[in-house]
């Protein structure tokens, strides 16, 4: 074991997949999925957003949101993808069969590094998109409203973020992409903790403390006492026997 690893070692951080096992990792994931031929564009981001589970009345609220978080993406430098917007939304084109749903929306979030998707909702609704970032290490962002509380059910290597106004702390934001655009991602423990790490030359940092660190304004706090948002349904004739 070289003398650099020792280092981290004793640090608390244990590599997985750095820089030079990162791709061959990426290249066997792809070809798992059959994805093979998908490249990652560091400058891209895909931005999640809760479509089918969403309610109606609740639409312009997370589209005026997800619309603040895009214009911060873009200006820090980042080509967005919207699902809600894009030909294959799965909230649209209801006669495309799931499978092709998933497979573009899929081959969509592994071609861009960043992720990103707001938790507001008590099921994200973006479950199945944001367990495809994780397993496809890429820089995934998740910001969370401070007033609302949401499920427990929040993964690692996930850099978790919270807000008050998401559009009067966008400067902020906009620095934390700009800072992350700055580090390689890869994969590895801090302390036995799944955790993202961020690569610059021979220098490794978990990127979640690292954002804490920097922004410790934007760290994320659960707080037990906050509402969730409760939702109803509309039709539940549905569950009658026909």
């Amino acid at each position: 074991m070289s003398v650099e690893n020792l280092l981290y070692i004793r640090q608390g951080l244990k590599i997985d997949k750095g820089p030079l096992l990162r791709p061959l990792y990426l290249k066997q994931s792809l070809a798992r999925d059959g994805l093979t031929g998908i490249r990652e564009d560091r400058y891209a981001a895909y931005c999640a957003l809760s479509l089918t589970s969403t309610p109606d009345e609740l639409k312009p609220i997370l589209k005026q949101r997800q619309s603040i978080l895009m214009d911060i993406l873009s200006e820090a430098g980042l080509t967005v993808y919207d699902p809600g917007s894009a030909p294959f939304s799965p909230d649209a084109g209801l006669s495309v069969n799931p499978k092709e749903i998933y497979r573009i929306d899929k081959g969509k979030i592994v071609g861009a590094r960043f992720f990103t998707s707001l938790d507001i909702l008590p099921s994200t609704g973006v479950g199945v998109e944001e367990e495809t970032a994780r397993n496809y290490n890429r820089i995934a962002v998740v910001l969370h409203d401070k007033k609302i509380r949401t499920s427990r059910m929040q993964p690692n290597r996930v850099i978790h973020l919270q807000y008050d106004d998401l559009e009067a702390q966008g400067a902020q934001f906009l620095h934390v992409f700009q800072l992350l655009q700055t580090y390689e991602p890869g994969i590895g423990f801090d302390h036995g903790v799944p955790a993202l790490l961020g690569f610059q030359g021979k220098k490794v940092v978990n990127l979640e403390k690292l954002i804490y660190e920097t922004f410790p304004g934007l760290k994320y706090e659960y707080d037990g006492n906050m509402p969730i948002v409760e939702l109803q349904s509309k039709n539940p004739q549905v569950f009658q026997k026909s």
